[in-house]
Order: C-alpha cells, then sequence, then structure tokens
C-alpha cells in the first residue's frame, strides 16, 4: 500500500465527513482510482484499511459499479448507453461505427491506450437518446457525424 499511503490525507478528510466510516466507501474508492486509473486489490485493501469494512466487501462494490474499472483503460473512457430507448432511436447503427472508428469491441482499449469503449445497460438519460457518456459527460442525440466530432475534440 506504499504508493497509496500518499492519499492518506485526502483519505482522512473523506472519512471525516461521515459519522460511520464504511459510508466513505465509494468516494475513498474513486480516490483510488482517480490515483492509479483503475482499482487494484491493493486499492481494495487500502479502502477497507480506511473504512474498516472487510476487504471482501470493497470487492463487491467494485464488481457491482460500473463506475469502478478493474483494469487499466485508456485516457478517455466512452461509456455507450445500449438499453430499449437508445436502441429504438437507433443507437446500434451509431455503435457500430463508433467501433469502427476506434478499431475496438465493449471492453476494449485502442492500441495507443488513448480511448477505452464500454457498452453500458442504462446511463439514465433516455431523453437524449442515442447517448454517450466520455469522461463523465454526457451527449445525446448521437449520429455517426456528432460521434465524429467528439472523437475529432478528444485528439
Amino acid at each position: 500500500m506504499s504508493h497509496l499511503t500518499t492519499l492518506d490525507k485526502e483519505a482522512e478528510k473523506i472519512v471525516a465527513k461521515y459519522e460511520k466510516k464504511h459510508a466513505a466507501v465509494l468516494p475513498l474508492l474513486h480516490l483510488a482510482q482517480d490515483e492509479i486509473g483503475y482499482v487494484t486489490p491493493e486499492a481494495e485493501a487500502w479502502v477497507s484499511k480506511w473504512s474498516e469494512v472487510p476487504v471482501v466487501h470493497v470487492r463487491e462494490v467494485v464488481t457491482f459499479y460500473s463506475m469502478y474499472h478493474e483494469k487499466p483503460v485508456g485516457k478517455h473512457h466512452i461509456r455507450f448507453c445500449t438499453t430499449t430507448s437508445c436502441v429504438l432511436m437507433g443507437s446500434e447503427k451509431v455503435l457500430d461505427c463508433l467501433k469502427k472508428k476506434l478499431g475496438v469491441e465493449n471492453g476494449q482499449t485502442t492500441p495507443d491506450g488513448k480511448i477505452s469503449l464500454e457498452e453500458a445497460e442504462c446511463l439514465c438519460a433516455c431523453e437524449m437518446a442515442p447517448m454517450m457518456q466520455v469522461d463523465g459527460k454526457y451527449y445525446g442525440n448521437l449520429t455517426k457525424e456528432k460521434v465524429d466530432e467528439i472523437l475529432d475534440r478528444l485528439e
């Protein structure tokens, strides 16, 4: 946990915000992931120590929420919605174009490490269908052309 000990002061501030330490699991995981790029077993143990919950509980949280990454992802992370609303609005064609342009499939990262693609069951923005999230920012009413513009801005 030597690498993560540099975050101990920030972890202390996070834990202090909560009446019960276990409530800090999510923000502590974000802190560790922001530092490393994904959640390692070392990070899970570090969060367990600070939140005073068993490491198995931390592991359950990491594997339940899609916002935590268990392996390295690209500099930019695209989550593309594949739920019914988006499909009805043509997301499958847009997603196919995106995959071809990036040269990756779901769960993969471009060879240069720049962009990771993840299909998401629902991103809770049906009014914007079809839509995707890039580095946490939502983009909707997507077309192939809009996706190309968004990708061009990443480069």
